[in-house]
């Protein structure tokens, strides 16, 4: 039972890290260290514009999941500040994400919940497990077992969802390649690769998406 809960549990997990590699990673180290002329509170702003969703309230303070919704988005003060074009992709994704829940607010909601899910679900069952694994109650084995299927349920969540974040980034990554968004052609164009890159980039659970950098 527990060598079976591994493998259920590690296959989808293993997928996940390998196509993150080669379908975000990759991209996001080689491009995604460059200064950029924009922030990315200024790209949230364009986006929000070009999308008509100027009457969005824009709050910027420290948050630990996505918060966003048709008339509202939170982002962190280190995004909204930094010209970095990772973190200025990663800013307009969001705002992507909130012209999306202007349309279906359901399904954005539902992908938020299961970028949540990846994050609180794993790590509050290895804190379980290991609670179990000390007073006696289950087998270590049995115990891995039980952590690896909570990863690989939350894995397969955050698949059935994705199509959700990829749409908005496709939307987005559209409007830097056909529209003036910004100023400089060769920064859209740079800009828009990485946010197609980035939209692979929640596929691993938050509990273990640390595992091979950031």
């Amino acid at each position: 039972m527990a060598k079976l809960l591994l493998l259920m549990g590690l296959i989808p997990v293993f997928v996940s890290f390998v196509a993150r590699k080669f379908l975000s990673d990759r991209i996001v180290r080689k491009e995604g260290g460059a200064e950029l002329s924009i922030s990315g509170h200024e790209m949230i702003e364009r986006i929000l514009k070009k999308g008509r969703a100027g009457d969005v309230e824009i709050q910027v303070k420290k948050r630990l999941f996505i918060v966003l919704g048709p008339t509202r988005l939170v982002v962190s003060p280190s995004l909204s500040q930094s010209r970095k074009a990772r973190d200025v992709a990663e800013a307009g994704i969001l705002a992507g994400l909130v012209l999306m829940a202007r349309r279906q607010e359901k399904v954005v909601n539902w992908r938020k919940w299961a970028v949540k899910f990846g994050s609180a679900m794993p790590a509050f069952t290895m804190i379980v497990m290991a609670f179990a694994m000390v007073i006696g109650r289950l087998s270590p084995t049995l115990c891995l077992g039980i952590v690896a299927a909570s990863l690989g349920f939350a894995t397969t969540f955050l698949w059935f969802t994705l199509p959700v974040e990829r749409a908005a980034a496709g939307t987005v990554a559209d409007m830097l390649e056909e529209t003036a968004l910004v100023a400089r052609r060769s920064e859209g164009e740079a800009i828009a690769g990485l946010v197609r890159a980035l939209g692979w980039r929640r596929i691993v659970p938050g509990a273990i998406a640390w595992i091979g950098g950031k």
